[in-house]
């Protein structure tokens, strides 16, 4: 859709009003980089002017698009989330986890449907670190006891 067609559209939705010069300027900078944002915006603004909750839509189609540009710079961060919980499933092999009878048994218990690790499931290298701590847990070295002395 090019720009006329989609401000046409969106003057015909609006009630006949029409952006000024400077405003129609920047939506048109904002529409070249996301058409479909600007369109969302459109839609969403539409319909809230039909229902009489807005008289001036162009403003708030400049701030809609704003904040949709600012949505898509957030980008969440899980490594401390992840880090914990590596350590916690560590802890876990150490403690009880080298009971486990089989590597399968111990990857559905990390990495499985109620795993502390199942967000990573699909981080081989994660799941060879899990499987060979395991493995190192399970051979515990032999106590050796000191001989006793009669005497």
């Amino acid at each position: 859709m090019t720009w006329q067609e989609a401000y046409d559209d969106a003057c015909q939705r609006f009630g006949g009003q029409r952006p000024g010069n400077a405003l129609e300027q920047e939506l048109i900078e904002a529409y070249e980089a996301r058409p479909v944002a600007f369109q969302h915006a459109v839609d969403k603004l539409a319909q809230r002017y039909a229902d009489g909750k807005v008289r001036s839509p162009w403003p708030l189609v400049k701030a809609e698009l704003e904040q949709d540009a600012q949505r898509a710079l957030i980008v969440g961060d899980d490594s401390a989330e992840r880090e914990l919980q590596i350590h916690l499933a560590e802890r876990f092999i150490a403690n009880a986890g080298w009971g486990l009878p089989t590597e399968a048994e111990l990857v559905d218990e990390l990495f499985g449907r109620h795993g502390k690790l199942r967000a990573w499931a699909g981080d081989e290298l994660l799941v060879a670190r899990m499987v060979d701590a395991w493995k190192r847990a399970r051979t515990v070295p032999a106590i050796e006891w000191p001989q006793r002395t009669s005497g």
